[in-house]
C-alpha cells in the first residue's frame, strides 16, 4: 500500500511540474504573439492552436495533483456530517464514482482515438489532434489508480490493517 501511495505521490509531483511548464509555455506564447503583433506587425499562425493544446494539457494534468490531495469538489462535507453506515455508504459511492470517472476518461480516449489520430491541425499539418486528448487519458488513469488506492486503504483500515 505504501508503494502505491509513493507512486501516486510521485506522479502528482511530476504533474505539478508539467502544469508549471504548460503555464510558462502559455504565457511565453501569448506575450511573444502580442509583441510580434504590436511591434513587428507580424503574427505566427499556430499560436492559437498551440495555446489550446497547452491549455488542455494544463487543465487535464491539473486534475492529478488536485485528486491526489482530495482537492476536487467531492461529497466529503457530507461524509463528515454523517456517522456510521450512512457515512460509509456515501464514502464508497464517492470513491466508486471517482473510479468510474477515471475509467470513462480512458474509454473516451480509446473511442475517439481513431477519429483524432487521422486529423491534423490546419496550421500545424504534422501535429495530430491526438496530442490534445492524451492528457485526458493520463488523468483518467491516475484517477482510477488513486481511487483504487483509496478504496484498498479504506478497506484495510476498516479490517484492522494498516492504512497507507
Amino acid at each position: 500500500m505504501k508503494v502505491l501511495t509513493k507512486i501516486t505521490d510521485t506522479i502528482s509531483k511530476v504533474a505539478e511540474w508539467i502544469i508549471m511548464a504548460m503555464i510558462l509555455g502559455l504565457v511565453g506564447l501569448i506575450v511573444t504573439e502580442l509583441c510580434r503583433r504590436n511591434f513587428l506587425n507580424q503574427s505566427w499562425l499556430p499560436t492559437t492552436e498551440l495555446c489550446g493544446i497547452l491549455f488542455l494539457w494544463m487543465a487535464f494534468i491539473g486534475i492529478i495533483p488536485l485528486y491526489n490531495k482530495s482537492g476536487l469538489i467531492r461529497l466529503d462535507f457530507l461524509v463528515t456530517r454523517l456517522h456510521g453506515v450512512a457515512a460509509e455508504i456515501v464514502w464508497y459511492i464517492t470513491d466508486l464514482v471517482g473510479l468510474g470517472l477515471g475509467v470513462v476518461m480512458i474509454v473516451a480516449f480509446n473511442a475517439q482515438y481513431r477519429f483524432v489520430a487521422s486529423r491534423t491541425y490546419a496550421t500545424m499539418p504534422n501535429v495530430h489532434y491526438t496530442i490534445q486528448y492524451i492528457p485526458m487519458a493520463i488523468a483518467g488513469a491516475f484517477i482510477a489508480l488513486k481511487s483504487l488506492e483509496m478504496l484498498v486503504g479504506h478497506i484495510a483500515a476498516k479490517k484492522g490493517g494498516k492504512a497507507a
